[in-house]
């Protein structure tokens, strides 16, 4: 199994499924479907919910982290 990260404002974020499938559409609103900005609720079931501004010229990005004795190649 591997981790995904969400990199955003010098901060890193757990990202499960949800979030990212969650994120994608976000970010399909944002840059193809004409959208100006679009706030993303990272965690919107827990009591800090953790809000991010998804904009044109925001820096962010994902990252795999393979656990050790994962086979980048049988993917």
């Amino acid at each position: 199994m591997t981790n995904r990260f969400l990199h955003y404002g010098g901060s890193k974020y757990i990202l499960n499924r949800e979030g990212e499938a969650r994120l994608q559409r976000v970010l399909e609103a944002v840059y193809g479907g004409g959208v100006n900005h679009q706030w993303f609720t990272l965690y919107p079931d827990s009591p800090t919910p953790c809000s991010l501004l998804i904009a044109p010229g925001v820096p962010m990005s994902v990252e795999t982290e393979f656990e050790v004795g994962d086979d980048a190649r049988a993917r």
